[in-house]
């Protein structure tokens, strides 16, 4: 849990996102942590999805089926230029996931799409400022927070799964940042993914960003 001048976080009123707003929420999963490294050398690492193999145990692999800025696919097989490897604003992914750590080959995938990026150089309006200075879920202040998030779409949609997963890099320092992630699920399903995985996916979360933490200060 964070604490300090940014304030309690989570909040005690419960995590919340646009997708899934805190009344729909049935499963909020969470993490933190202080990043002895700069904030966007942090942001950029989250958004290079090639290089997730690198770092991620929780999602060692990445692929983009769609840029914002083009109708074409990624074929399989074919290298990605650094660009095409990056997440941005629109962006259609698959994740794979490793649920089981005593079988990391057998892998989960999720289809996403970026749903916000939020720089300070270039401030996001898809949170409301309103509601960025009442809800204690997100940063309110833009000049220092870079943040991306992503919707599920595709097949657990389908299902009957909502979901909307945030991350924020929050500078504290030159050289020092907080991340917070978190995700809301709502829907049908988000009932059986709560009674069998809620466990499961704090620490998986905990543990994306101890991950994240070491890759970022080796490379500082």
């Amino acid at each position: 849990m964070a604490t300090g001048s940014m304030g309690k976080w989570p909040p005690s009123a419960g995590l919340s996102t646009v997708n899934v707003p805190r009344k729909d929420a049935i499963l909020p999963v969470f993490a933190s942590i202080r990043i002895q490294a700069p904030a966007h050398r942090v942001f950029d690492a989250l958004l290079r999805v090639s290089d997730y193999e690198k770092w991620n145990t929780f999602c060692p692999r990445v692929t983009i089926q769609t840029q914002p800025d083009t109708d074409s696919k990624q074929g399989e097989g074919e290298p990605q230029s650094p660009l095409a490897a990056m997440l941005r604003l629109g962006t259609s992914f698959t994740f794979y996931v490793v649920m089981n750590a005593a079988k990391p080959d057998s892998m989960t995938e999720t289809g996403l799409r970026v749903s916000d990026f939020s720089t300070p150089d270039h401030p996001s309006a898809y949170i409301p400022q309103a509601t960025l200075d009442s809800d204690g879920s997100y940063t309110a202040d833009l000049r220092r927070v870079y943040r991306v998030a992503w919707k599920t779409e595709g097949g657990f949609v389908a299902r009957g799964l909502r979901s909307e997963r945030f991350h924020e890099v929050i500078a504290v320092g030159e050289d020092e940042c907080e991340v917070r992630t978190w995700e809301v699920m709502g829907g049908v399903l988000a009932h059986t993914v709560k009674w069998m995985y809620k466990q499961t996916l704090m620490e998986k979360f905990r543990l994306w960003c101890s991950d994240l933490k070491k890759y970022c200060e080796l490379k500082s």
